[in-house]
């Protein structure tokens, strides 16, 4: 079966993330992945280092009609089953190539802001309940939309031991490594995590900080850094390709998110045995189970943020239980198997609308 993966982006993030994995994890399951986008991004690159085929669609703007009679035609030609477009963009390129090609299309809704052009899937697939509730509340039909939660692969058997991944970051065995991964954006919180490790200065934490050097958000946090005076304790590691040996060296992660649909790095701190403080936006408390697999905080609330830091801090048996707790759900509920098993099984259903 051939399903056709539309997603406009040309930067890494969750959503392209997810859809390679996706790419990979269906292709075991029968599926024949077609990706058609922008080729001069990070997505297409990296569909196409990993053998995926590949078609150049630009998709400029909404109304881009080359764009779409060429996804059309592909659909036709390739006689592929449907299509499956990621975001608002890819919704509305997919539902309406979907209609001219007659296939049946898929759309994923990654975030609390997806628009108003998923209405012509046949099947609507939110990444959490959170995303779930926010489609239903914009009128979308309840009965087309299903819950997928995000998986993601499970790096650790081909990671450095977490000895040597400390060594390489320089950690010395007596410091709290904490972490973050996440854009240099105002919603990823980075100035609510400064603002409450500054309360536990006297603790033996080290904060560091994986992203893009060039997000919005990075010149003021550096500021706000010297401010606060840690600028000895916070390190900027820029953008990695490979963040297996930071989550290999980490005591936890921090995620004090202003908005978030369903966090893959909270998944991937699972995976890695990591406890986690995250805020209770979105579909943060699907991944996480308060006082279980990690801590909870309602967001920009750095009293409550500084308060489970102590906590974590101060008592390693309880960051190595919370952790081994949060690695048995991983496993139980979001690896990439998980994902692509329900999301084939969803491809199999829309396409039983059909049959005669």
């Amino acid at each position: 079966m051939k399903v056709i993966y539309v997603l406009h982006s040309h930067k890494a993030g969750g959503a392209e993330r997810h859809l390679l994995d996706l790419m990979h994890g269906t292709a075991a399951l029968g599926v024949e992945p077609l990706y058609a986008g922008p080729m001069d991004g990070w997505l297409g690159a990296q569909a196409e280092a990993a053998g995926v085929h590949c078609h150049h669609l630009p998709y400029h703007g909404l109304y881009d009609m080359p764009s779409l009679l060429r996804l059309a035609r592909l659909a036709r030609r390739e006689h592929a089953a449907l299509i499956h477009g990621h975001l608002t963009r890819g919704a509305y390129y997919a539902g309406w190539a979907g209609r001219l090609a007659g296939r049946p299309s898929v759309a994923t809704a990654h975030s609390t802001n997806a628009g108003k052009h998923f209405g012509r899937a046949a099947r609507i697939i939110a990444v959490s309940d959170a995303v779930r509730r926010f489609l239903i509340e914009r009128g979308y039909d309840a009965g087309r939309i299903v819950t997928v939660h995000n998986g993601v692969p499970d790096a650790t058997a081909h990671a450095p031991s977490r000895e040597a991944a400390r060594a390489a970051l320089g950690l010395a065995p007596t410091q709290i490594a904490l972490i973050m991964v996440a854009r240099f954006i105002p919603d990823k919180g980075h100035d609510i995590a400064l603002d409450a490790l500054a309360h536990h200065r006297d603790a033996p934490w080290t904060l560091l900080l994986a992203g893009a050097p060039d997000g919005p958000t990075a010149a003021p946090l550096r500021a706000r850094i010297a401010a606060l005076g840690l600028a000895e304790r916070v390190r900027f590691l820029g953008h990695l390709d490979d963040v297996a040996p930071l989550y290999a060296a980490a005591d936890a992660l921090l995620a004090p998110s202003r908005r978030e649909a369903f966090s893959l790095t909270l998944l991937e701190a699972a995976a890695w045995r990591l406890p986690v403080i995250a805020s209770t936006v979105g579909g943060n408390g699907e991944a996480v189970v308060d006082g279980v697999t990690g801590l909870l905080t309602p967001p920009d609330d750095v009293p409550a943020f500084a308060a489970a830091l102590g906590r974590l801090l101060a008592d390693g048996a309880e960051r190595e239980a919370l952790g081994k707790r949060a690695r048995a759900r991983y496993l139980e509920s979001f690896t990439c198997a998980t994902m692509c098993a329900s999301t084939r099984a969803l491809y199999a259903d829309a396409l039983s609308d059909r049959q005669p």
